[in-house]
């Protein structure tokens, strides 16, 4: 089974729902976030992991369609995790929420594939939205 599998779910209005891969270290903030995605019309987290290696097994699983990851995490290589997602299937769009508002870690983890990487001081409405950008960016995939 590869990472996206099949044709995205719909919500009831005949949206595609976007099946998302959360990966955060910080369970609190992880579930905070997950139940705020989840709220979200479109948007249903359908796994969700603590660790890069986590990561890794709900990446092997498939069914998703974008992941929101965490850095830094604790057991380290969320570069090369986000690097082996994008190379597995180049339409996953990934959204890196990064700790320091820090140039240098934004360009490493564009470089390694992500479609975006945001502070986690940001608001929520930042983050939703730029979740929500990762639909659209998906669905523009799925058309071209």
């Amino acid at each position: 089974m590869g990472i996206a599998s099949g044709k995205r779910p719909t919500t009831t209005e005949g949206a595609a729902t976007l099946r998302l891969l959360l990966v955060e270290d910080h369970a609190a903030f992880r579930g905070a976030l997950a139940f705020m995605l989840n709220l979200q019309p479109s948007m249903e987290v359908v796994a969700q992991a603590g660790f890069v290696a986590e990561g890794r097994e709900e990446m092997a699983r498939g069914g998703i369609d974008a992941a929101v990851v965490d850095v830094p995490l604790p057991d380290q290589g969320a570069a090369e995790m986000v690097r082996d997602l994008v190379g597995a299937n180049p339409s996953i769009p990934v959204l890196v929420l990064t700790h320091p508002e820090d140039e240098m870690v934004r360009e490493r983890f564009l470089a390694a594939g992500a479609s975006e990487v945001l502070p986690k001081s940001d608001s929520l409405g930042e983050i939703l939205a730029a979740v929500g950008r990762l639909g659209r960016e998906e669905e523009r995939e799925e058309a071209g």
